[in-house]
């Protein structure tokens, strides 16, 4: 059996102004690429075909439980012990997810699968997390080509250009929905209402700051800013174009 990881689709970036700014598009190559130094972070699952041919269905022992690839050729992930096929011929869907952890409890934790259940990655954001999720198609003994794996990002990107405010005391965002999981079965993304509010590094005058990574999904955020010696706090409502925050865009939004 071979499986091929296909790293991950990189971010698109696009560049906005507060409220209603326009968004261009450009391709960004950028965000976790996955290789030998980060391997451990990929938990790898599968499911066999059932009973029914077409159907696969979640048990609590699955055809692979979390695994973790042993090593990374170009793009093959390699396992040891080897991974086989299911006997007479059934067929099998592989997904996987990053960052991998066998905490069941904590900030960050995965919950075991069960009959009809799907695992889930439970996960508390800070802002620096890259979360991602990849699924496959079933195959089998019969196969000719690989498996594949492309990963998706989960999480939107914000990058905030502050070279119009002049120099700044402290800048962040407000009532970021911190606490999600993500279904390993289907890749859907839920939020609990819990919220926090993330702080970002003061950017140099005439620069943007770092990248910070935030739910998807999300209409618009608040950016709360303090000019240096004021107290006097400004806060602005930064949204896409139309629509939503997208997963796996970087958008640079200009105050």
């Amino acid at each position: 059996m071979q499986l091929w990881c296909g790293r991950r689709l990189p971010p698109t970036r696009r560049t906005c102004t507060h409220t209603d700014g326009d968004c261009r598009r450009k391709a960004l190559h950028a965000g976790t690429t996955i290789d030998a130094s980060n391997l451990s972070n990929v938990g790898i699952y599968a499911v066999s075909e059932g009973s029914i041919a077409g159907q696969y269905p979640w048990t609590s022992t699955p055809f692979a439980l979390n695994l973790v690839p042993s090593g990374i050729s170009g793009s093959q992930l390699s396992f040891n012990p080897k991974l086989y096929y299911p006997l007479g011929g059934k067929r099998v869907i592989f997904y996987s997810y990053y960052p991998r952890t066998t905490a069941t409890s904590g900030s960050n934790y995965i919950t075991a699968p069960g009959n009809g259940v799907a695992p889930a990655y439970h996960f508390t954001l800070t802002g620096a997390e890259d979360i991602m999720y990849a699924a496959g198609t079933p195959t089998g003994s019969t196969s000719t080509m690989p498996v594949s794996l492309t990963f998706n990002h989960v999480l939107t990107q914000l990058q905030l250009n502050t070279s119009l405010l002049g120099a700044l005391s402290s800048i962040k965002l407000l009532g970021v929905y911190n606490k999600g999981t993500l279904d390993i079965g289907n890749g859907n993304v839920t939020y609990d209402s819990s919220t926090t509010d993330i702080t970002l590094t003061v950017p140099l005058l005439g620069s943007v700051t770092n990248t910070v990574m935030v739910p998807a999904g999300v209409a618009s955020y608040k950016v709360e800013v303090v000019l240096l010696l004021s107290l006097l706090k400004r806060t602005y409502l930064v949204k896409p174009t139309s629509g939503n925050f997208q997963p796996g865009v970087i958008y640079t939004i200009s105050l």
